[in-house]
C-alpha cells in the first residue's frame, strides 16, 4: 500500500464503500420478497465513471433503486408470506378438528346394505310347467309362484286312495268275523238213558274240543281285525304323503318380499332341495367393518350416520345393534402367552363387523328401494 499515492486510496476506499452499498441494498430486497440470495454486480462503466470523477477528491453518491422497483417485489413477498401463515392455520385448525372429531366420532366406509334372504327350494322333482312371479316382484306369503307338473302325483293320490278303501273293507271282514267268533257257542249235548258211559264221556270231550277251536278262532280273528286297523292307518298315512307331494307342485311364498334371483324356467326339470327363487324379505341393515383399534368407544344402542352410496343426497339414522364375535366370520388363534404386545403389525389389525340397525322413521319412503349389496358410509357417535 505504500506504492500507492493518497489520491489513489481514495479512490480505492470509495469504489469499495459503494460496493458495499450495493450489496446491504440487495440484501434488504431478498429479505422483504423472500427470493432466492442473488448479489448485484458491479458494472465496470459505474467503477469508470466514478474512477473518472473522483479526481478533484468529489466522490459521486450512488443512485438508490426507485420505489417502482421495488413494489412488484415487496407485494410477492406480502402474498407469500399471507399465504404461507394461512396455510400453517388451516393446517393447525384441521388437525385441531380431527383430534376432536376422532375422539367423538367413530367412521369407516367399508359397510354395505344386507338383510334375510329366504331361498324358495323345491321338496319334490316334477317339470314346470307355470311360473307366476317375475324380477324384483313383491309377493306375499300364500302367493304361487311356481307350478309343477301333476300327473304323476293324481295317479299316486289314486292309487293310495283305492288301497285304502281295501283296507277298510278288508278290515269291516276281520269285524265281522271277529263278532261271530265272540257270540259262538257249543251246544251241550244232550244224553239219551240208552246211551253207555263211553259214548257219553265222548260227547262230553267232543264239547271241550269245539269249545277251545272257537275260542282260538276269536283270538286269530281279533289278531286280523288289529292287523286291518294297522293297515287302514297306514294307507291313510299314504293318502296324506300323495296329497301333500301334489299339494307340493303349487310352491308358495312363505313371508313377504321382493323376488331377488330367479333361477327356473318353464320346461324345466327340478330336483328336490334346488333353488329356484330367492325373496329378499324387508327391514334391511348394515354391515361396518371398522377397525379393532376403532372399538374401544363403539358400544351397542350408539347413534349411527349413514351414507349410502346410492342415495348420496340422503342422510339416514341408526343405531349400533351388536359386534360380532369374530373377524369376516373367521377366529383367529389365541396369541402366545409370552408374545409382547409391540409385537402386533399395522398389517395385522382385523377388521370386525358390527351390526346397526335402521330407523324405520329415516328410511321413510326408501323401502324397496335399499337393497342388499348396496355400498355405505357409518359414522358412530361415541360420545
Amino acid at each position: 500500500m505504500n506504492h500507492f499515492s493518497n489520491r489513489q486510496r481514495r479512490n480505492y476506499c470509495s469504489i469499495l464503500r459503494l460496493l458495499m452499498e450495493r450489496l446491504n441494498s440487495s440484501q434488504q430486497i431478498q429479505q422483504v420478497a423472500e427470493l432466492d440470495k442473488q448479489k448485484t454486480p458491479v458494472l465496470e462503466q459505474d467503477v469508470a465513471a466514478i474512477t473518472s470523477t473522483t479526481s478533484n477528491s468529489d466522490i459521486q453518491k450512488p443512485v438508490s433503486p426507485s420505489p417502482g422497483h421495488l413494489l412488484p417485489k415487496l407485494v410477492l413477498g406480502v402474498l407469500l408470506s399471507t399465504g404461507a401463515i394461512a396455510s400453517g392455520i388451516y393446517a393447525y385448525r384441521w388437525w385441531h378438528y380431527t383430534q376432536q372429531y376422532g375422539q367423538k366420532y367413530q367412521k369407516t366406509d367399508n359397510a354395505y346394505v344386507t338383510a334375510d334372504i329366504y331361498r324358495i327350494t323345491s321338496p319334490i322333482s316334477g317339470i314346470v310347467t307355470e311360473l307366476s312371479v317375475n324380477d324384483n316382484q313383491v309377493v306375499y306369503p300364500s302367493d304361487i309362484l311356481v307350478k309343477l307338473d301333476q300327473r304323476n302325483y293324481l295317479v299316486s293320490l289314486a292309487q293310495a286312495k283305492a288301497s285304502l278303501e281295501l283296507a277298510k273293507q278288508q278290515a269291516a271282514l276281520a269285524q265281522k268275523k271277529l263278532e261271530a267268533a265272540i257270540y259262538a257257542t257249543v251246544p251241550k249235548p244232550v244224553f239219551l238213558n240208552k246211551d253207555t258211559p263211553q259214548a257219553k264221556q265222548a260227547a262230553v270231550q267232543q264239547r271241550m274240543l269245539q269249545t277251545q277251536t272257537i275260542k282260538q278262532q276269536k283270538e286269530i280273528n281279533q289278531q286280523q281285525y288289529k292287523t286291518a286297523l294297522a293297515t287302514i292307518k297306514a294307507k291313510q298315512m299314504e293318502v296324506q304323503k300323495d296329497e301333500l307331494e301334489l299339494s307340493y307342485t303349487n310352491i308358495t311364498a312363505m313371508t313377504y318380499g321382493k323376488v331377488g334371483n330367479k333361477n327356473v324356467q318353464v320346461g324345466q326339470m327340478v330336483q328336490p332341495g334346488q333353488t329356484l327363487i330367492t325373496v329378499v324379505q324387508p327391514h334391511p341393515w348394515i354391515i361396518a367393518n371398522f377397525k379393532e383399534t376403532q372399538l374401544e368407544k363403539i358400544q351397542p344402542g350408539q347413534k349411527v350416520e349413514i351414507r349410502i352410496a346410492a342415495f348420496p343426497n340422503r342422510q339416514f339414522q341408526g343405531k349400533v345393534d351388536s359386534v360380532s364375535p369374530t373377524s369376516f366370520g373367521k377366529v383367529a388363534l389365541f396369541p402366545q402367552d409370552n408374545a409382547p404386545m409391540t409385537s402386533i403389525k399395522s398389517s395385522d389389525i382385523q377388521q370386525i363387523p358390527v351390526k346397526i340397525v335402521l330407523d324405520p322413521e329415516s328410511t321413510r319412503g326408501y323401502e324397496s328401494r335399499i337393497t342388499p349389496g348396496m355400498s355405505a358410509v357409518a359414522t358412530v357417535e361415541t360420545r
